[in-house]
């Protein structure tokens, strides 16, 4: 998770998913996490609401942690179990990048928390160890 100028793969997958919706399966290496960053970066801000999903506490802290360093104003938060569910609902209305469970959300969705009409986006890192069965109770 080296800094630096973007790849030039890096700059035209980027471009790409900018103007239109799509799909990235990146291997290990090739600079997801670079990618997902500059997303993190364009999206920091309270007049978007953007989920990331499947991302560990410490790729979390991570991506906090580089974004403090670039001095980005709105950094992401963090809606996990130690959140109260009736707290939930006012977190995603002040928009932003929050980091979440599928299990989190899902419930969320269930129970009206999340207004699904302010989602301007939705971010699966590590989408291969993603499983339904999480979302089980």
């Amino acid at each position: 998770m080296a800094a630096g100028p973007p790849l030039e793969h890096e700059t035209q997958i980027f471009l790409d998913l900018f103007h239109q919706d799509g799909l990235v399966i990146c291997a290990r290496g090739l600079g997801v996490d670079r990618l997902l960053l500059r997303f993190l970066r364009l999206y920091c801000e309270p007049t978007r609401l953007v989920l990331v999903l499947n991302t560990s506490p410490a790729e979390e802290e991570y991506f906090i942690d580089q974004l403090k360093t670039d001095n980005v104003a709105y950094l992401p938060r963090r809606v996990t179990n130690e959140i109260a569910s009736s707290s939930r609902y006012e977190v995603y209305t002040q928009g932003g990048v929050i980091f979440a469970t599928s299990r989190i959300l899902v419930v969320d969705f269930l129970t009206d928390r999340i207004p699904a009409d302010l989602i301007t986006g939705k971010n699966f890192k590590n989408g291969c160890r993603s499983r339904l069965s999480t979302c089980h109770t």
